[in-house]
């Protein structure tokens, strides 16, 4: 005979946490589907009553809710139900500027050194625990109206999500669709999971995909889509690291940066580890296709990912213990750049440190002759680099003709915002990697393919020391210290290892 008594304890803790997990509707609050009615005043009630009761969950069932800057609290989770539409209000005057001048965070869209003394976006939770966005329906931005049409590089345009200073985060399954800036801004948080959310931004300018400023973090199986970088670490605190995070299974698509380290830099970026990830060129052909000359970029008319995996300490900041393996890059102007740079120092008046990075399993189709960079600083050179396994095939050569029109001197621009094109420009004297201020690199097996031949050498080593290049092919030839393959110049223990 079966002992049913255990039942009891069991089921009685289940009704008690059905209890707690409160869901108010936002029906119950007056809510309407007329595109002239908005909605923050009763979405936000519902949100205070059920921060007010101890937590749970507000509903938004289907339909499409215009409203303006809504406040998530601590343990209140806004659950968007399939067909759920929760749509950013197209006027400027329904986004409050929210002050977070208290946090001291840097900004980062005008790159002025200055801590940012608002913010404005369509959800905003602000020291919040145990909160965040679910289900299956959509989170809208207002990103298309007019008044938010204010150009690159301007502030004042609402982000979709911005949570800064919380613990706990959860974002789960929704659609976050046509921010008006940064899509999702997760700043200054701690213990965050992101798993199943489709983002997709390209009606303006500076969206982002995900930026991630933050603390014991997981990211998975995410679909990115966005007009600027996909997905883009942040470390804009002077006491924070972006640090112990993990990444799997997403599809980042942008005509910037597919996986991005920076720019914002300060206090540094740690034990950060990116695997099983597409990085591929924006569903959309505009925006920032910046015009490129056919002897530079395969098929310039069509639009290109600027840069696969960009890893940058530039802010004063130290960037090490970064992992990243398992990924498929197409349409790339250059597959890798990894830069130390002084666009700010840190208090102790230095610039940042980069070591032990490693990058593992790639596979690269570009689109242009500007080869994967790794550069670091005369007083500060970037250590412990290590490239393994990357296959890398290059559409276009440069020609002994075209090769005239080359500066003899790459210009080094430390202060300026740092971008493959931008720092050391298009035309450099390698065709497969550049190397600059670097103790320390490795690069094993490792295969670069070209379509055309080029008249520079595959490698151009300048100011680097502990150079090991084992099993690289170069085409079908094995790699070997000619002129042909290799320049070095004031360099040291260059090793070519088959």
């Amino acid at each position: 005979m079966k002992n049913h008594n255990v039942l009891i304890p069991v089921v009685a803790f289940l009704f008690s946490c059905q209890a707690f997990a409160q869901t108010y509707d936002i029906r119950d609050f007056r809510v309407k589907t007329d595109s002239t009615f908005l909605n923050t005043k009763a979405i936000q009630a519902a949100i205070n009553q059920c921060y007010s009761k101890g937590g749970g969950e507000v509903l938004v069932p289907a339909g499409t809710y215009y409203t303006g800057t809504i406040f998530l609290k601590s343990n209140v989770y806004l659950h968007l139900s399939a067909g759920a539409v929760l749509q950013g209000s197209y006027n400027p005057a329904n986004y409050p500027e929210h002050n977070i001048l208290s946090a001291k965070k840097f900004g980062t869209i005008t790159h002025n050194g200055l801590y940012l003394d608002y913010m404005k976006a369509l959800v905003i939770a602000d020291g919040a625990n145990h909160t965040g966005i679910i289900g299956l329906g959509t989170l809208k931005g207002p990103g298309e109206g007019k008044a938010f049409q204010l150009g690159l590089n301007k502030d004042g345009k609402p982000k979709n999500i911005f949570f800064i200073g919380c613990q706990d985060v959860l974002l789960e399954g929704i659609s976050i669709l046509n921010s008006a800036q940064v899509t999702v801004s997760i700043s200054g948080c701690e213990r965050v999971t992101i798993n199943k959310i489709y983002l997709r931004s390209w009606v303006n300018w500076n969206c982002d995909g995900l930026d991630i400023d933050g603390k014991d973090v997981i990211i998975s199986n995410c679909r990115i889509d966005s007009e600027d970088d996909a997905l883009c670490f942040k470390s804009e605190y002077l006491d924070k690291f972006c640090e112990n995070i993990t990444v799997t299974n997403c599809v980042l698509s942008s005509i910037c940066n597919g996986i991005k380290f920076g720019t914002g830099s300060r206090t540094g970026f740690r034990n950060i580890t990116v695997s099983n990830c597409v990085i591929k060129k924006g569903s959309v052909n505009g925006y920032r296709h910046w015009p490129m000359p056919p002897n530079i970029v395969y098929t310039p008319e069509e639009t290109s990912v600027n840069t696969g995996i960009v890893i940058l300490g530039v802010d004063g900041g130290v960037v090490e213990n970064i992992n990243i393996s398992d990924i498929i890059m197409t349409d790339v102007l250059s597959p890798i750049f990894i830069r130390v740079g002084k666009r700010f120092l840190n208090p102790d008046k230095k610039p940042s440190v980069m070591r032990h990075i490693n990058i593992q399993n790639i596979r690269a189709e570009t689109r242009s002759v500007i080869p994967t960079i790794i550069a670091g600083l005369e007083e500060s050179p970037a250590e412990d680099i290590r490239l393994a396994n990357i296959r890398i095939t290059v559409p276009k050569g440069v020609s002994t003709d075209s090769l005239k029109t080359f500066p003899a001197i790459i210009r080094e621009d430390v202060k300026g915002y740092p971008e493959n094109r931008l720092t050391f420009g298009t035309k450099l004297p390698a065709s497969a990697f550049y190397i600059r201020h670097v103790n320390g690199l490795v690069l094993d097996d490792v295969t670069v393919t070209y379509n055309e031949s080029d008249a520079r050498p595959a490698f151009y080593v300048d100011d680097a020391r502990g150079i090991k290049l084992k099993n690289v092919f170069i085409g079908d030839k094995k790699m070997a210290k000619t002129d042909a393959m290799l320049v070095q110049k004031n360099s040291e223990r260059i090793e070519v290892l088959n």
